[in-house]
Protein backbone atom coordinates (compact mmCIF):
# COMPACT_ATOMS: atom_id res chain seq x y z
CA UNK A 1 0.00 0.00 0.00
CA UNK A 2 1.55 2.96 -1.00
CA UNK A 3 1.19 6.10 1.03
CA UNK A 4 -0.43 9.21 -0.41
CA UNK A 5 0.68 12.41 0.73
CA UNK A 6 -0.61 15.68 -0.05
CA UNK A 7 0.68 19.04 -0.99
CA UNK A 8 -0.23 20.68 2.47
CA UNK A 9 0.07 18.00 5.19
CA UNK A 10 0.65 18.59 8.45
CA UNK A 11 4.07 18.17 8.67
CA UNK A 12 5.30 20.14 5.70
CA UNK A 13 6.92 23.54 6.42
CA UNK A 14 5.86 25.24 3.11
CA UNK A 15 2.91 27.41 4.13
CA UNK A 16 -0.14 27.38 1.88
CA UNK A 17 -0.32 29.85 -1.22
CA UNK A 18 -4.06 30.51 -0.24
CA UNK A 19 -3.50 31.90 2.82
CA UNK A 20 0.11 34.14 1.61
CA UNK A 21 -2.25 35.52 -1.72
CA UNK A 22 -4.98 36.54 1.44
CA UNK A 23 -2.15 38.91 3.39
CA UNK A 24 -1.05 40.57 0.38
CA UNK A 25 -4.06 41.32 -0.69
CA UNK A 26 -5.18 42.91 2.75
CA UNK A 27 -1.94 44.43 2.99
CA UNK A 28 -2.02 46.07 -0.37
CA UNK A 29 -5.60 47.31 0.58
CA UNK A 30 -4.48 48.90 3.69
CA UNK A 31 -1.37 50.55 2.21
CA UNK A 32 -3.69 52.02 -0.73
CA UNK A 33 -6.61 53.09 2.40
CA UNK A 34 -3.62 54.75 3.67
CA UNK A 35 -2.09 56.49 1.32
CA UNK A 36 -6.01 58.33 0.38
CA UNK A 37 -6.21 59.12 3.66
CA UNK A 38 -2.88 60.40 3.61
CA UNK A 39 -3.47 62.25 0.90
CA UNK A 40 -7.00 63.75 2.15
CA UNK A 41 -5.01 64.80 5.66
CA UNK A 42 -2.50 67.02 3.20
CA UNK A 43 -5.09 68.23 1.05
CA UNK A 44 -7.15 69.32 4.17
CA UNK A 45 -4.67 70.93 6.10
CA UNK A 46 -3.39 73.10 2.60
CA UNK A 47 -6.77 74.06 2.18
CA UNK A 48 -7.23 75.15 6.19
CA UNK A 49 -3.34 76.77 5.76
CA UNK A 50 -4.32 78.93 2.57
CA UNK A 51 -7.84 79.92 3.92
CA UNK A 52 -6.05 81.12 7.44
CA UNK A 53 -3.31 83.05 5.45
CA UNK A 54 -5.49 84.83 3.37
CA UNK A 55 -7.58 85.86 6.25
CA UNK A 56 -4.45 87.17 7.90
CA UNK A 57 -3.21 88.96 4.48
CA UNK A 58 -6.60 91.33 4.75
CA UNK A 59 -6.33 91.75 8.12
CA UNK A 60 -3.31 93.16 7.70
CA UNK A 61 -4.49 94.91 4.84
CA UNK A 62 -7.21 96.38 6.38
CA UNK A 63 -4.76 97.70 9.43
CA UNK A 64 -3.00 99.41 6.46
CA UNK A 65 -5.80 101.27 5.20
CA UNK A 66 -7.47 102.23 8.70
CA UNK A 67 -3.35 103.82 9.40
CA UNK A 68 -3.62 105.87 6.06
CA UNK A 69 -6.64 107.10 6.78
CA UNK A 70 -6.02 108.01 10.31
CA UNK A 71 -2.99 109.92 9.37
CA UNK A 72 -4.61 111.42 5.92
CA UNK A 73 -7.65 112.92 8.72
CA UNK A 74 -4.81 113.93 11.45
CA UNK A 75 -3.44 115.90 8.73
CA UNK A 76 -6.57 118.47 7.54
CA UNK A 77 -8.57 117.74 10.98
CA UNK A 78 -8.03 120.14 13.35
CA UNK A 79 -9.28 123.60 14.18
CA UNK A 80 -6.69 125.21 15.83
CA UNK A 81 -2.85 125.38 15.86
CA UNK A 82 -2.89 123.15 19.18
CA UNK A 83 -4.87 120.35 17.52
CA UNK A 84 -2.59 120.50 14.61
CA UNK A 85 0.35 119.68 16.78
CA UNK A 86 -1.31 116.85 18.54
CA UNK A 87 -2.25 115.24 15.48
CA UNK A 88 1.18 115.80 14.59
CA UNK A 89 2.33 113.54 17.47
CA UNK A 90 -0.20 111.03 16.47
CA UNK A 91 1.12 110.69 13.11
CA UNK A 92 4.85 110.36 14.30
CA UNK A 93 3.54 106.89 15.65
CA UNK A 94 1.87 106.00 12.25
CA UNK A 95 4.73 106.78 10.12
CA UNK A 96 8.38 105.81 9.61
CA UNK A 97 10.68 109.19 10.18
CA UNK A 98 11.19 110.43 7.01
CA UNK A 99 7.74 110.11 6.10
CA UNK A 100 7.25 112.36 9.06
CA UNK A 101 10.11 114.93 8.11
CA UNK A 102 8.00 115.26 4.40
CA UNK A 103 4.61 115.54 6.56
CA UNK A 104 5.54 117.04 9.40
CA UNK A 105 4.29 120.86 10.11
CA UNK A 106 6.82 121.28 13.38
CA UNK A 107 8.73 123.87 11.94
CA UNK A 108 6.57 127.15 12.74
CA UNK A 109 6.73 128.70 8.88
CA UNK A 110 5.05 125.50 7.95
CA UNK A 111 2.46 125.25 11.36
CA UNK A 112 1.71 128.79 10.25
CA UNK A 113 1.13 128.14 6.13
CA UNK A 114 -1.15 125.06 6.81
CA UNK A 115 -2.96 126.69 9.56
CA UNK A 116 -3.95 130.15 7.13
CA UNK A 117 -4.67 127.71 4.73
CA UNK A 118 -7.75 126.67 5.99
CA UNK A 119 -7.79 129.81 7.82
CA UNK A 120 -8.68 128.11 11.04
CA UNK A 121 -11.93 126.73 10.07
CA UNK A 122 -12.76 122.82 11.49
CA UNK A 123 -11.90 120.85 8.65
CA UNK A 124 -13.40 117.54 8.58
CA UNK A 125 -12.33 114.61 5.93
CA UNK A 126 -14.65 112.86 3.88
CA UNK A 127 -12.86 109.44 2.28
CA UNK A 128 -14.24 108.53 -1.06
CA UNK A 129 -12.81 105.41 -1.34
CA UNK A 130 -9.96 103.62 0.47
CA UNK A 131 -7.49 101.02 -0.93
CA UNK A 132 -4.66 99.31 0.40
CA UNK A 133 -2.16 101.80 -1.96
CA UNK A 134 -4.34 105.28 -1.95
CA UNK A 135 -6.92 106.91 -0.50
CA UNK A 136 -9.52 109.45 -2.41
CA UNK A 137 -11.31 112.02 -0.11
CA UNK A 138 -12.96 115.61 0.21
CA UNK A 139 -12.06 117.81 2.47
CA UNK A 140 -15.00 120.05 4.41
CA UNK A 141 -14.46 123.63 4.77
CA UNK A 142 -16.13 126.73 3.80
CA UNK A 143 -12.72 127.92 2.17
CA UNK A 144 -12.44 124.69 0.31
CA UNK A 145 -14.61 123.46 -2.92
CA UNK A 146 -16.43 120.68 -1.40
CA UNK A 147 -16.06 119.06 -5.08
CA UNK A 148 -12.50 118.82 -5.19
CA UNK A 149 -10.96 115.00 -4.79
CA UNK A 150 -7.67 114.36 -3.58
CA UNK A 151 -5.29 111.11 -3.44
CA UNK A 152 -3.70 110.15 -0.71
CA UNK A 153 -0.97 107.45 -2.22
CA UNK A 154 1.12 105.12 0.38
CA UNK A 155 2.82 102.00 0.76
CA UNK A 156 4.04 100.24 4.31
CA UNK A 157 6.54 98.76 5.42
CA UNK A 158 7.18 95.34 7.23
CA UNK A 159 6.10 97.10 10.42
CA UNK A 160 2.97 98.31 9.19
CA UNK A 161 4.21 102.36 9.02
CA UNK A 162 3.61 104.22 6.34
CA UNK A 163 6.86 104.37 4.41
CA UNK A 164 6.33 106.49 1.49
CA UNK A 165 3.51 108.84 0.57
CA UNK A 166 2.65 110.95 -2.23
CA UNK A 167 -0.41 113.46 -2.37
CA UNK A 168 -1.99 115.20 -5.02
CA UNK A 169 -5.57 116.75 -6.25
CA UNK A 170 -7.03 114.80 -8.36
CA UNK A 171 -8.29 116.40 -12.04
CA UNK A 172 -10.96 115.33 -13.49
CA UNK A 173 -10.69 116.60 -17.54
CA UNK A 174 -13.84 115.03 -18.94
CA UNK A 175 -16.99 116.56 -17.81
Amino acid sequence: MEKKTTKYSVNSREKPKIKENRKDESRGRLTKFSIVIAIIIIVMVSMVSCFAVTLNIKRIEAKRTQTAIEVVQDLYQFSKVEDLDNNMLKIRNLTTQSVYNQLTVDNEERTLNTYLKFKGDATSVNVVKATSSYILYTLTNKNIDKDRVFIFMYDCNSKGKLSNVRESECLDFLK
